[in-house]
């Protein structure tokens, strides 16, 4: 099964969160080189220049309102980072203050829902992927597809691969074929395959195969005890579990409305196939 990332964006934001004078300026960099490669001004593309913790917040909040009259981001995050965080300045510390991954997912995914489930991330810091770590397909999805380095890398990696990104994306290269033009290093999140890899991971463990017939066993169980029951009673039971056993196409549209409320590239059929294939992803 092959995933999309399902989103359309007009405006690419540089969270610039590195010191002028002290680190390498690739925020900088990136922003003068998008600058000369969108002079008609479509997409739009601006550079936020954070200098302390309220700023970083506050550009987050504004973003959020710039999606409520129409703008769709993809936004740029340049910064010191690993698996602790992602680190902004501070004036109080050099060091800067660690901002620990799972405080970014709240203002993150009010930015997509603002921005109708159209945002995408590219986490330009060290180990940017631990963005993903606090996921899960109960809330709204905090982006549509995230892209960092599952590493340490020098900043000069850094620079070089978000330009080959932004070079593919800006004419007019799909999500897939932009991504593999990056080294190794970086990984694509993909909120579709998440949840996709994730129900399918419900259905074999509750509802395919022999883990079905087990549970199907529990259920009677709960019920009646199977070694001791009267045969029609029991035959009532069992056939009873049997239908709520069954992979319930109204369970997987309520998981994914709380997910991706605007739905994903394939049905649920392809699904059920898709798990008892074993779930491979691309």
């Amino acid at each position: 099964m092959t995933f999309v990332s399902g989103i359309s964006y007009n405006t690419i934001e540089i969270i610039d969160c590195l010191v002028l004078g002290r680190d390498y300026q690739t925020g900088r960099k990136l922003y003068e080189h998008l600058q000369s490669l969108t002079l008609t001004g479509t997409p739009r593309v601006r550079r936020h220049c954070i200098a302390s913790e309220a700023e970083f917040w506050a550009c987050l909040r504004e973003l959020e309102a710039q999606c409520q009259i129409g703008w769709k981001p993809l936004i740029h995050f340049e910064a010191h980072a690993g698996k602790a965080g992602l680190e902004v300045p501070d004036s109080a510390n050099p060091k800067g203050v660690t901002l620990p991954w799972p405080v970014l997912v709240d203002p993150l995914r009010r930015i997509n829902i603002a921005s109708g489930f159209n945002l995408g991330v590219f986490v330009a810091a060290c180990e940017g992927i631990e963005a993903i770590r606090p996921m899960t397909i109960k809330k709204p999805a905090p982006y549509m597809f995230l892209i960092g380095p599952s590493t340490e890398i020098p900043a000069e990696d850094v620079e070089l691969a978000s330009k080959c990104f932004y070079d593919a994306i800006m004419t007019g290269m799909d999500l897939t074929k932009a991504t593999r033009q990056l080294p190794k290093t970086f990984i694509t999140f993909l909120a579709e395959r998440f949840f996709t890899s994730t129900y399918a991971r419900v259905l074999r463990a509750q509802n395919i195969g022999r883990n079905r017939l087990e549970r199907v066993d529990t259920l009677v169980n709960m019920v009646l005890p199977i070694d001791s029951a009267p045969p029609e009673q029991l035959k009532v039971v069992r056939d009873a579990a049997k239908v709520y056993s069954r992979p319930d196409r109204e369970r997987f549209e309520a998981a994914l409305a709380a997910y991706l409320p605007g739905g994903v590239s394939y049905d649920f059929d392809e699904l059920i196939e898709f798990a008892r294939a074993g779930g491979k992803t691309k």
